[in-house]
């Protein structure tokens, strides 16, 4: 808390006595557009006022606002409440200060001011809204993370109230907790179970899970942590840049785990490659073989429509809407590419999805017709895999294989972020550990024949008979 401005005349009671009685207050400056005043009547004690002028608060052009901020302590001893001393009428008439200026801006950013304390529900209310409105992807993930880690703990805080040690213990707590399991959802209609001759035996109870105990679950459960403190984070930083709050301090100093992105990037080899297409059922085939040949997403994928692809560039399209960093994007295929992209386009509507699954019967309407739904892929590629022979293999894991294969192929990690979608930074962090081999592999291959070394004056030992 910022000091009282010294005045000898204000901090004595004696001396504020002596003061001759006016209608205009005294007053002491404080910072610039900021004063506390003592008005002196012509009997009782006196009080203490703050005022502000529009210089502080440029927003609003209006004359100087005042507050009563108690009485002051001529003729009994100050309460910190009614009854104030000099330095705590300063110290008070600066929270007002900081009040009137939050609502100042929020009243020129059109803003609704909120009564009561303004919680870290609200601001992730705010937060979530904001990210809608500007068209970021992840909402709904963000949304179940709020509801699943932030608010049970941290909802009902007051953000003006949070401390750094409040938020560490509650950053250190989710990441030693163990890892959440999928329940069915509340409300839903619980069947009646039938009667049987024989009963059956009852199903054992779900074994709940354990703590994080190997250095790769810890390292997950903390990388966790990492991604709903960002949300967090950012909420906070929304309310204190829109004037919610006033003071930052206490998440500023909180920082994220370390070490939590050193994951192994698996990626499947040529021949392991070829075995999981050959494994796959036609449907799950020809969305393998596109992840493969353009290291697009799952979500990407079964969004692309034929009107996406450039036969004649040899490229496909990923749009906007579609790519989860909202930035559109053209990825260049390779002969072989362009060749299977151009099967199992031809003939088909400019309108029409262009991997599809072959028949399907759902009991969710969470895609339109035979289109590929949220999820779809996951039992399939585990069969594919068992049956191919390979270790189960996550369809993100094919997003990584095709980066890894371009960049054994030669090329940089420029044209691999080009093509990925993603910043050079994120394909250098994942994938810097194969460049050296490449590199070697394209300055053997490309560097030319100087010619200058030395004649060898060593010769092989001759061993006789």
């Amino acid at each position: 808390m910022a000091r009282a401005a010294r005045n000898s005349i204000m901090e004595s009671r004696t001396a504020r006595l002596k003061l001759a009685p006016r209608k205009a207050p005294y007053r002491v400056k404080l910072d610039r557009g900021q004063a506390v005043a003592y008005y002196r009547p012509a009997k009782g004690a006196g009080s203490w006022i703050a005022f502000v002028s529009p210089s502080k608060v440029k927003e609003e052009a209006v004359a100087w606002r005042q507050c009563a901020l108690g009485v002051a302590d001529d003729l009994s001893d100050a309460d910190g409440i009614n009854v104030l001393t000099y330095s705590q009428a300063c110290a008070k008439a600066r929270k007002w200060f900081d009040t009137y200026g939050r609502e100042a801006r929020m009243r020129v950013l059109g803003e609704d001011i909120p009564e009561g304390p303004y919680t870290v529900a609200q601001a992730m209310t705010d937060y979530l809204l904001e990210q809608c409105r500007r068209g970021k992807k992840g909402i709904t993930q963000a949304e179940h993370a709020t509801r699943a880690h932030i608010l049970p703990e941290l909802g009902e805080i007051e953000v003006a109230k949070l401390t750094a040690g409040k938020l560490k213990r509650w950053l250190d707590a989710l990441a030693t907790a163990p890892r959440r399991v999928r329940t069915s959802k509340i409300g839903t209609h619980i069947p009646v179970p039938r009667k049987f001759k024989v009963p059956r035996q009852p199903k054992a109870e779900p074994v709940p899970p354990a703590p994080p105990s190997t250095e790769d679950e810890k390292r997950a459960r903390r990388d966790s942590a990492n991604r709903i403190w960002t949300s967090l984070r950012a909420a906070l930083n929304l309310a204190l840049k829109s004037g919610r709050v006033s003071d930052g301090s206490a998440w500023k100093g909180v920082k994220s785990f370390e070490g939590t992105t050193s994951a192994r990037i698996r990626h499947l080899t040529i021949a392991d490659q070829v075995r999981l297409v050959n494994a796959c059922p036609p449907d799950l085939r020809r969305l393998v073989t596109g992840a493969l040949h353009t290291g697009a997403r799952f979500g990407e994928l079964i969004s692309l429509e034929v009107r996406d692809l450039d036969v004649i560039g040899g490229t496909v399209h990923v749009a906007a809407h579609i790519a989860k960093t909202g930035k559109p994007r053209n990825v260049v295929l390779t002969a072989e590419g362009r060749t299977f992209f151009e099967s199992i386009t031809a003939g088909r509507g400019a309108g029409e999805r262009i991997f599809l699954r072959d028949d399907v019967t759902r009991r969710k309407r969470e895609a339109v017709g035979h289109a590929w739904g949220r999820s779809d892929q996951k039992r399939p590629l585990d069969a594919a895999c068992k049956d191919a022979g390979i270790d189960r293999a996550t369809f993100h894991e094919l997003r990584h294989t095709a980066a890894s294969t371009w960049i054994n192929a030669g090329m940089s990690l420029g044209d691999v972020a080009e093509q990925l979608g993603d910043s050079e930074r994120t394909t250098r962090k994942h994938y810097i550990h194969l460049c050296p081999s490449a590199l070697a592999a394209r300055v053997r291959q490309i560097a030319p024949v100087l010619g200058i070394n030395e004649p060898d004056k060593i010769e092989n030992l001759k061993i006789g008979s």
